[in-house]
Order: structure tokens, then C-alpha cells, then sequence
């Protein structure tokens, strides 16, 4: 059985994504901080469910999770979890304190976790990476600065992580989803989110299950499928 770190796969797309590796029978360990009920549901339909819940801006709960990782012994990392808001504020209006905060919620636990992960790959001579970003990536919304470049340096990562561990079975490659309406979004304004949707080329927009099918691809795609970072975005310009 394949064994799946998961980080965020209690709602959204992190979801979709872990009830779908879940019905094909990996084993998960996934993250959650606020969504108790959406996750003590999942354990209780899935048996090869494993929940842990943390706070990624602590640092001994970080500490914590990495054990867990290192008894679970995962052949496949997911990152998919990001703490904060979409849509914040302009640039030049946004504090420098906020810059530096989500850097160390989002990214520094996400670089932690990928070493972890690594090192365990590494002995095993097999692992895949998977890096959720985003789309906004290629076309950025306004007040979107300091997630896009959360973003865009995982984006960088995943090429390191590519072609530092390629020669021990690691890969790692990224997906960037097109915008998937889910609780990450409840805050913009309802022009926004439907001047997006109104814009997108499919009349059935981006859902967490398309991301999920995606992914599997990924995990099947073999050794010669690396360092690659896929718009999935029906090939929207």
C-alpha cells in the first residue's frame, strides 16, 4: 500500500485530493487545524486515515508532526496546505511584518516537511513530491502578492527537489489549479469570484476532483516525469 503525507486535507482541494487517494487504498496521513469535524468524519469512513492536527506557526507541533512522519515512513509527500487569505491588500500597502509571518506559516514548514520526506525517500530509493500552487501564478489577481510569492518560491523548490533527487527514484513536480471555488475564497467579493468564473474557457468550472485525477497522473507517471509544473487551467490564457 502506498503511504501519502498529505498537508491540508481536511477541506478544499486538500480534500478532494485525500478522499480520492483514500477510495483507490493509499494509506494517508493527513493535516487539519481547524476542520475537527470534516476530519474526524474521514477517519471514521477510512480505515488507512491518519489525522494529525497542528497549528503550522508552532513550532513544537511542527517538531511533533515530523516524528509522526518519521514512524509513518511515507513514500509520497503532498504539499498542499496554505494558512492565510487569497486576496489581501495591494503591495504597497501591505505591513512587513505580514510578508515575514506567512513565510514562516506556510513556506519554512513546507521546506521542513519536503526534508523529512526526502531523507525517508532517499533510504528507500523511491519517492514523489507533489506541490499544489496555483494559477495565479501566470495571471495574478490584485492584493495577491504575498501568496503568489509563497507560491512561486515552492515553484522553485519543486525544480531542486527535481534534479537533486532524481538519481535516487525521487520525483517531484507541481500543479497549478485553475480557481476552485472552496472555503479558502469566502472572503472575496462576489464580483471577483464571478469576473474569474466568467473568464474561464470550460462552462463547468475547476473542481477539487479534477485536481485529484490529476495527481494520480503524477503518481503513475514514472521516473522520466520530473520537474515539471502543469497549469491545469484548460489551457487558459
Amino acid at each position: 500500500m502506498k503511504k501519502v503525507v498529505l498537508t491540508g486535507g481536511s477541506a478544499g482541494i486538500g480534500k478532494a485530493i485525500n478522499l480520492f487517494l483514500l477510495r483507490k487504498g493509499y494509506e494517508v496521513l493527513f493535516t487539519f487545524n481547524n476542520s475537527s469535524q470534516s476530519a474526524n468524519e474521514i477517519i471514521a469512513e477510512f480505515p488507512n486515515a491518519k489525522a494529525f492536527q497542528i497549528d503550522f506557526s508552532n513550532p513544537e507541533q511542527i517538531h511533533n508532526f515530523l516524528n509522526e512522519i518519521q514512524g509513518f515512513k511515507p513514500n509520497i509527500l503532498i504539499n498542499n496546505f496554505y494558512s492565510g487569505t487569497f486576496i489581501d491588500t495591494y503591495f504597497h500597502k501591505t505591513e512587513s511584518d505580514k510578508f515575514l509571518a506567512d513565510f514562516q506559516t506556510n513556506v519554512i514548514p513546507t521546506l521542513q516537511i519536503t526534508q523529512e520526506c526526502i531523507k525517508i525517500f532517499r533510504k528507500e530509493k523511491f519517492g514523489r513530491i507533489i506541490n499544489i500552487l496555483s494559477s495565479s501564478l501566470k495571471s495574478p489577481a490584485m492584493g495577491t502578492s504575498v501568496y503568489n510569492a509563497n507560491k512561486a518560491y515552492l515553484l522553485q523548490m519543486n525544480k531542486s527537489w527535481a534534479s537533486e533527487n532524481v538519481k535516487f527514484g525521487i520525483t517531484s513536480n507541481s500543479i497549478s489549479p485553475a480557481f476552485t471555488l472552496t472555503d479558502f475564497h469566502k472572503n472575496m467579493d462576489e464580483r471577483q469570484v464571478e469576473n474569474i468564473l466568467a473568464m474561464y474557457p470550460l462552462k463547468n468550472n475547476l473542481e477539487g476532483k479534477d485536481v485529484a485525477e490529476f495527481v494520480e497522473l503524477c503518481l503513475n507517471g514514472g521516473s522520466h516525469f520530473n520537474g515539471n509544473h502543469v497549469f491545469l487551467d484548460a489551457s487558459n490564457s
